[in-house]
């Protein structure tokens, strides 16, 4: 008799955890977080990786890698950059990486800026962030050195948005940014060969 008694108290208890995990299953189903607070901040990274070509007509194009770290796709829809004094933003896009842009390089016009969606995988997670600016050598030399640049990507899920800042690389002791400028800055530009006339 006892044994029966046991058995239903072991059974009842049982049913008890099992309703409690329910319940508990069913609470977080219903309050579970969605959309940007679902995945974490920053969602997108610069894990490092870039490009930087100096033009001949005192331009520099810089292209960074970005990433999507999070669990769920989502969509860049914007960029957007601080730099040092000097530095006037002539063009950026975003593009993404995929066969189509396998022959990408930082010459030529870039594309428009359009949003670009990173998936979770590694064939589509990151993309190419690029931006071209036009360098006053005269104003650059006379900027801080420790000039602190910025980069923010605007990030979308469903109907929600929200600015995230990217880490700069560094060249040396130097940001990025005014690394490239100082190479446009002192790397010779090609000069048309001078005429002479006797008098």
């Amino acid at each position: 008799m006892s044994e029966r008694r046991l058995g239903v108290r072991l059974g009842a208890i049982v049913g008890v955890v099992a309703l409690l995990g329910l319940a508990a299953g069913g609470y977080y189903w219903f309050t579970r977080p969605s959309g940007l607070a679902a995945i974490p901040n920053p969602a997108v990274i610069a894990p490092g990786g870039f490009r930087a070509s100096v033009g001949d007509d005192r331009t520099i194009t810089i292209g960074l890698e970005i990433r999507n770290t999070a669990n769920l796709p989502l969509t860049v829809v914007g960029a957007q950059t601080t730099a040092p004094r000097g530095l006037t933003r002539a063009a950026m896009a975003i593009i993404p990486t995929g066969p189509e842009n396998e022959g990408f390089t930082l010459e030529g016009e870039l594309p428009a800026l359009t949003p670009v969606q990173l998936g979770t995988e590694p064939i589509d997670r990151n993309a190419i962030l690029a931006a071209r600016f036009k360098v006053d050598c005269a104003r650059l030399a006379a900027a801080d050195d420790a000039f602190h640049e910025q980069i923010f990507v605007t990030i979308q899920i469903g109907d929600e948005q929200r600015v995230e800042e990217l880490t700069p690389p560094v060249v040396g002791d130097h940001p990025w940014l005014m690394a490239t400028a100082q190479g446009a800055c002192t790397d010779p530009l090609p000069t048309l060969p001078s005429t002479t006339t006797n008098p």
